[in-house]
């Protein structure tokens, strides 16, 4: 994962294939941890996750929906934010969309057949 994923501490490029995957790699990496300490603690680890599936009816939906989702999600976070909690602990949220396998068992991109053309 570390050929393609970007400095997550640098390059915000939300729209990027990239950026989610290096998103996806701390998230792996992240939880991985937290599950060895809560197992050496004998303690619960507390997480959560969503995964759902949205069929839009155009690009222009899809746009709309991810600037309202942004927007709802800032507002959620400032209201409930509060960095001087006394004994508060900081939480990461991350949010992937991205379009659905619809063809199960298709090649990989870097395992398809290179195609010539011909004239």
């Amino acid at each position: 994962m570390e050929a393609v994923a970007p400095d997550t501490a640098r390059a915000r490029d939300q729209l990027s294939a990239r950026w989610l995957v290096a998103l996806a790699a701390r998230l792996v990496r992240d939880v991985g941890v937290l599950l060895t300490r809560a197992a050496a603690a004998r303690q619960p680890l507390a997480t959560f996750a969503v995964d759902a599936e949205i069929r839009f009816g155009s690009a222009t939906d899809r746009a709309a929906f991810l600037q309202e989702l942004s927007g709802s999600l800032e507002q959620l976070a400032l209201k409930y934010h509060d960095p001087a909690a006394t004994g508060g602990r900081r939480h990461r949220l991350v949010l992937a969309v991205h379009p659905s396998i619809t063809k199960p068992g298709a090649p990989a991109l870097a395992d398809a057949p290179v195609r010539k053309e011909t004239s």
